[in-house]
């Protein structure tokens, strides 16, 4: 029988919502969306948040991909600036001044590539603290180096944001080719 369910079958978004439990994290199937891969699922991202001529704002240097899914979508990528000195970090202040009237999202790479840098709690506190809807990426979430006590486990955490968590099974089962991805969705019933 053809029964299309237009954001996956519910059957794996169950399966999800019980990964997320697991991990702490009460998501329910019906907020979260499969897709062919996380590039699609960031098309889908920016036709939703934005119109074209918008802005999201995307760290540098980060995945080079974003400048092209964004350009097809008519969206401009604006870059905030990760800096380095001893270990990674985001730039704030940059974060901060990158903002405009036409910025509709910021997007988090964490473990991010390809510097391999790990957002923390405070930057993750500063980010929502913008006022926009958080695109953050956690395919690599399952690769971090040492430990980093101060790291988000996921920003789903954020219960004032409208946040979209993009993960996928290419990363975490280390298959290129396997290219199932799903965005998870938290922050406010409005």
């Amino acid at each position: 029988a053809y029964e299309p369910e237009p954001f996956g079958l519910l059957d794996a978004r169950q399966a999800l919502a019980l990964r997320w439990q697991g991990l702490g994290h009460g998501i329910e199937p019906s907020r979260i969306a499969l897709s062919a891969s996380t590039s699609e699922a960031y098309s889908q991202l920016f036709k939703l948040l934005c119109d074209p001529g918008d802005e999201i704002l995307v760290p540098s240097p980060s995945y080079p991909l974003f400048e092209h899914l964004a350009r097809l979508e008519c969206v401009t990528p604006v870059p905030y600036r990760l800096e380095y000195d001893g270990q990674w970090y985001i730039d704030l202040d940059d974060l901060r001044a990158a903002r405009t009237s036409r910025s509709k999202a910021v997007v988090l790479v964490s473990p991010n590539n390809p510097t391999g840098s790990v957002t923390h709690a405070g930057e993750l506190a500063a980010i929502a603290g913008l006022g926009l809807p958080l695109i953050s990426d956690e395919v690599f979430a399952r690769f971090l180096f040492g430990t980093a006590t101060s790291r988000f486990r996921s920003a789903l955490v954020l219960e004032d944001t409208p946040v979209f968590v993009l993960d996928g099974l290419s990363k975490s089962l280390g298959l290129p080719q396997c290219k199932l991805a799903w965005t998870s969705v938290s922050g406010p019933d409005r």
